[in-house]
């Protein structure tokens, strides 16, 4: 009896949570979309956030009325979510590596650049 009011207690809790995220995911994704540049992570990032704020929704929807189908509706949105978020972080790492090495060859034109004027 007390576990089912403690698992209703920390699903009521998960729903809060998720749709607090999912909202601000969407609002950050939006304002990372404002940049022409950060278009293509924006979009994403606004999907992800809709499906934490669908799967709150209906974690909510389950601990109010028990049914199944529902929580396996939260956590389909909740797969998908994850996965968005995992493409995202490896684009991301892809991106910052490509970036170091593009500033390492640019110090390293950088510096060689700054030796003596007539050994080249």
């Amino acid at each position: 009896m007390q576990s089912d009011y403690l698992i209703r207690a920390m699903m009521s809790k998960l729903a809060t949570d998720s749709k607090f995220v999912g909202v601000f995911m969407m609002i950050t994704g939006a304002l990372i979309c404002l940049s022409i540049v950060g278009l293509p992570l924006g979009i994403p990032y606004i999907f992800a956030g809709m499906r934490a704020k669908e799967g709150g929704s209906q974690i909510e929807q389950y601990v109010l009325s028990n049914n199944n189908s529902i929580k396996t509706s939260a956590y389909e949105n909740y797969q998908k979510h994850f996965f968005i978020l995992k493409v995202l972080y490896i684009v991301g790492f892809i991106g910052a590596i490509l970036g170091l090495i593009f500033i390492f060859f640019i110090l390293y034109a950088f510096v060689r650049g700054l030796g003596p004027a007539g050994v080249r």
